[in-house]
């Protein structure tokens, strides 16, 4: 049962949001996240790994999903730990829920 708060109580802020005993950090930073720039460059973040490759699809491994990529000359600028860049001409992007095994 939940506890209820006490007149005058403040709530912190992790509690407010519901993020039990995860960090503030880890919820709102350690997820993946996809830039999209209409003018056919792509940032994503915190990617666990990229499982296909070449000129005209990039599939990328996001943890509960995998993102499809699909277009013209595709190409990886930047590939670190927590940041990957791709530029190319972009046609279409697909997610597939349940990781690698998933779309």
């Amino acid at each position: 049962m939940r506890r209820k708060k006490k007149p005058g109580e403040r709530y912190s802020f992790r509690r407010a949001m519901g993020f039990g005993t995860q960090t503030v950090q880890t919820v709102l930073y350690g997820r993946p996240v996809l830039h999209v720039d209409c003018g056919g460059a792509l940032e994503i973040e915190n990617c666990r790994s990229i499982l296909q490759y070449d000129a005209e699809k990039l599939k990328l491994d996001m943890g509960e999903l995998s993102v499809t990529i699909e277009g013209n000359e595709l190409v990886v600028d930047t590939y670190q730990k927590t940041l990957i860049t791709v530029r190319g001409q972009v046609f279409s992007i697909h997610f597939g829920y349940g990781g690698v095994q998933g779309g």
